[in-house]
């Protein structure tokens, strides 16, 4: 049976900035959990992704304790693993993105539509964990960030 192990900081940051697709999460209500999915990308120490005008993320993300969850696994080989940052959600129009967070790429569009709202999460805290040893994360990671 493989082992389960921590992954260091310096790990989970490596492959939560050569990720494409996670999970925002944040707390709805006192016992409600909301989980987006998102495209995302990663500038400095924080995870950007958009959304538009009048969603949940842009009504209630600002300020609000946030989690973001990427990960991988391979059910055939019996391996993978996750990585979480954990923080606090910044609402930023696209004008008031840094001058770093404007030059970089930002995630692909999934619909067609205005998304002219950033959601920030400058994380506070990274932990990880794999299961299995012996393979490479970043390169058996199906989608993975050309640049980073």
């Amino acid at each position: 049976m493989p082992a389960m192990t921590d992954l260091t900081t310096d790990e989970c940051e490596d492959l939560l900035r050569s990720g494409v697709f996670g999970r925002l999460v944040m707390l709805a209500g006192p016992r409600e959990v909301e989980v987006f999915p998102v495209n995302y990308v990663t500038v400095d120490d924080a995870v950007l992704a958009r959304t538009a005008a009048g969603t949940m993320l842009d009504r209630y993300a600002d300020g609000a304790v946030l989690l973001f969850e990427v990960d991988d696994v391979d059910y055939e080989r019996g391996h993978g693993w996750s990585v979480v940052a954990r923080g606090y959600g910044e609402r930023v129009s696209g004008v008031e993105r840094t001058e770093t967070e404007r030059h970089v790429p930002g995630p692909p569009r999934w619909l067609r539509r205005e998304d002219d709202v950033w959601i920030r999460l400058r994380w506070d805290e990274l932990s990880g964990r794999q299961l299995g040893t012996g393979w490479d994360r970043a390169a058996e990671m199906p989608v993975r960030r050309a640049w980073r």
